[in-house]
Order: C-alpha cells, then structure tokens, then sequence
C-alpha cells in the first residue's frame, strides 16, 4: 500500500488507532488521528500526526485519501454514501498492517477462545525455535508487527477488525466457533456470521482454512483455501481430533498420536477445543508432534477463563468472567458434573439467553445475578427453583454479596463460579477488572 504523502484519518485513539498512525507516519503519510473523547493522546506521537480531538465533521472524512476505522467506532456512524461520492475507502488497522507485512500471517477468529488459542499457538512456535509476533485483538495491534521481520504472525481476530478489510490474507485462517454474541451490533446471527467468515474469503488454493467440525456454523459456503477440520467428537479425513481420550492427527495423511488429556495442564479440560485447533495449525507451520505435545503438557491457560482460584471447606471457586456470551457460559457449565453455584449478570449485549434454560436448570443449583441484565436474565429464567438479584449498582460491592451469599448456599464439593454471560462495562473498566475482583473476593474469605 503506497501511503506517502496521502492524507489519511485515523478514527479512534485506542491501541489500534494509535499505532496505525504512528505506522502511516513512518511510511510517509500525513496522518490525522481524531476521537469523539476529550482525553489527550496516552504517549508523544510523531509531529507528522495531526490529532483533533472532540467533536470532528464530515470534511475530516470526506478530504481524506483513506479512512482507517478503530474496531471500537460501529462502521454504522461514518456517513458511508458521502464517503463512497468521495471515493473514500475505509479500511480496518489490521488491513493496512497486513499491507506492509511479508511474514506468513495466522488469523484466528471465533466467539470465544480467540485468546486462549492465539496465545497456545505462539507459544508452540516460540518453543519450536520460530521468531513469532503475537497480537492482533489480544495484546500489540498488528500494526507492531510491521517494524520487524518474523517467521510466523499469530493475529487474534475480532468480528468488528474483519468488517473492513479488502485483501487481508491469513495463509492459516481458523474460526473456532460461532454462537450469539454482539447483537447489539449485528442486526442478526446471520450478518455476525458472514462477518466472522471473511476471514477465509481472501485465501488462495495454497493457504488453510481450520474449522470447527462440531459447529457447522464455522465452514464458510466457499473457500479457496484447503479446509482442515477439528473435532472433539468425531474423526476427521484431515485435522486433529479427540478419540479414547487422546489427542490424534490425520493433518498428513496417517492417524498419529499427540498426547493423551490426562497429561495436560490443569483445567485443559475446558478448553480442550481450542487445544484441537492450535495442534492443527502449528502442524500446518511444520512443527513436530513431540514439540507440540512439549508445550500443551506444559500449557497453564489464560487468566479470566474458567481460572482455578481457591478452594475453601470443600467448595472450589471458578473465575470466567471471560465469559461474556451464551456460547461461553454453556460451554463452562457443560463442563461441571457437581451443582454450581451460577453468578453471572452485566450489561446485555441484545442477547437471548433462552438458550440456556435447559442447561442452568441441569446444572445450576442456585443462581445469582447482578448488573443492568440481573433483571432481564431473571425474567428468562423465572421458572428455577433457587434464584436471587444482587441491586448493587457497585461493582466491588455487587460481587462482594454475590460471593457471600453463594458461600453461604454452597455445599462441600459443589462449584461457585463466575461467568457473566454479558459484557462489564456497567460496573466495571473491563472483564480484567471483573475477574481480578472477583479473585480478590475469594482470596479474602476466612
């Protein structure tokens, strides 16, 4: 992409803004970075970008030779049919990055286990002896990548970095999974799906398309790319996939042997998809098996993601506060064969937790909800027999009775776990600072 000497807006100022025009200045754009907020830039920017913050007009789009979009700012708020008079382009950070990258690039999206899958398959890599850049979504924009030359890019994928490109091509591209998440800015299923599928849509004969066999949602009505699948419950012709217990690979014809899930990490069991495709794609980049078992038996997951954080008087206490959707909080549930001990609530996304009935009404035994969704989540759920709302509208203090109260209601060898299902922009900065209260919590009971 030739930038020099053209004038490009840069919408947003979080991480991705920031440093895609910190990149457009390096290579000889003239950069003008704006953001409806009134707070200054968090670091010196080069003298080249133009920042303009507070209220901003059509003219600092419509002037423009290119528009990048922060994944944050909805494409909905640009006036599009100005733009396209204008023959304005609006790209995402990850686009114009990927314009100035030559390392073999792996895109991994999905609703949940983006994070957990992107970090595994680094990690495998770096263990491996390769130069891997990690980011994307999840820590560095991809931008940072750009200023160094690597053997292999590992970029976290959100639905709203995929809306606006035009050529990105991960050579590896993997959607692991798809479930309701975002409505509040997808009008459908449907539209958030064929979002997630455009990941795959720039690929070539040559590249790999990963998808989740076990989710029929994940495999795009037409790829280029060969399609390798992975499976907790059925053997696939080409991919990885669970049988008895262990881990096997078909990836280069021959059934072999990776590991067995006995021998993973602790808590491996809740994520052990995630597992699956991260053995498919560092198979893919060449690794052996042996070096990929090495580091899966060593592999601890993420914080935030059903995180083992104490047990007290029997009762073992489950941080996922990661868990900001359905699909995230049915998968954590289906993994429990004790009574939880359920606390989840935040700030609804347009989500339809009916999909949950069936599995809160197995494997719940009492459920507490707080957050501006407590009261919708309770309507849905008014038909079980143990249910509670915490009115806090403090966050420390709303979990903090919630906590108490589960203790309370808890038995020797049940659960008492936290997994939203919502986002945590109500009461708290993040889901970050949901999690880690809720640890401290815990770690402060007697």
């Amino acid at each position: 992409m030739d930038v020099k000497g053209k004038k490009v807006t840069v919408i947003g100022m979080g991480k991705s803004g920031l440093s895609a025009a910190t990149l457009l200045s390096q290579k000889g754009a003239i950069p003008l970075l704006i953001d409806d907020q009134q707070q200054k830039p968090p670091l010196a920017l080069p003298s080249r970008i133009q920042v303009k913050l507070g209220a901003w007009d059509e003219r600092d789009l419509c002037e423009a030779d290119l528009i990048v979009l922060s994944p944050g700012v909805p494409i909905s708020k640009l006036p599009i049919a100005l733009l396209k008079s204008s023959n304005v382009t609006v790209i995402s950070e990850i686009e114009l990055a990927s314009s100035f990258i030559s390392s073999p690039l792996i895109g991994i999206t999905g609703t949940n286990g983006k994070s957990t899958t992107t970090t595994l398959v680094g990690q495998i890599l770096h263990n491996w002896g390769l130069t891997t850049f990690v980011g994307g979504n999840l820590g560095l924009p991809l931008s940072e990548a750009v200023s160094s030359h690597w053997d292999f890019i590992v970029a976290e994928l959100s639905s709203f970095q995929l809306e606006t490109i035009t050529h990105f091509r991960p050579r590896i591209a993997a959607l692991l999974n798809i479930t309701p998440d975002h409505l509040d800015r997808y009008k459908d299923l449907d539209a958030y799906q064929k979002t997630k599928w455009r990941i795959f849509e720039n690929q070539q004969k040559e590249d790999h398309a990963v998808c989740n066999f076990d989710d029929p949602l994940t495999l795009p009505p037409s790829t280029k790319g060969e399609v390798i699948f992975f499976s907790k419950n059925k053997r696939v012709e080409r991919g990885v996939y669970l049988r008895n217990d262990m881990i096997q690979s078909t990836i280069w014809g021959e059934e072999e042997s990776v590991c067995h899930v006995k021998d993973l990490g602790k808590g491996a069991a809740y994520y052990i998809e995630n597992i699956l495709a991260a053995t498919a794609i560092t198979q893919l980049c060449g690794c052996s098996l042996e070096g990929i078992a090495k580091t899966l038996r060593s592999y601890q997951g993420l914080p935030h993601r059903m995180e083992f954080v104490r047990s007290v008087s029997g009762v073992q206490y489950l941080n996922d506060s990661k868990g900001t959707n359905t699909g995230a909080l049915m998968r954590s549930l289906e993994g429990q064969n004790k009574p939880v001990i359920l606390i989840a609530g935040g700030r609804d996304k347009a989500t339809d937790f009916s999909p949950l009935k069936t599995t809160i009404r197995d494997k719940v035994k009492h459920l507490i909800l707080f957050g501006e969704a407590r009261e919708k989540m309770a309507r849905c759920f008014s038909d079980h027999p143990s249910i509670e709302m915490i009115q806090s509208t403090n966050g420390f203090e709303a979990l903090e009775t919630a906590v108490i109260r589960a203790t309370k209601t808890a038995n020797p060898g049940e659960t008492i776990l936290l997994s939203p299902a919502c986002a945590s922009f109500d009461l708290f900065l993040n889901y970050q600072e949901r999690g880690e209260t809720f640890k401290k919590i815990v770690n402060g009971l007697s």
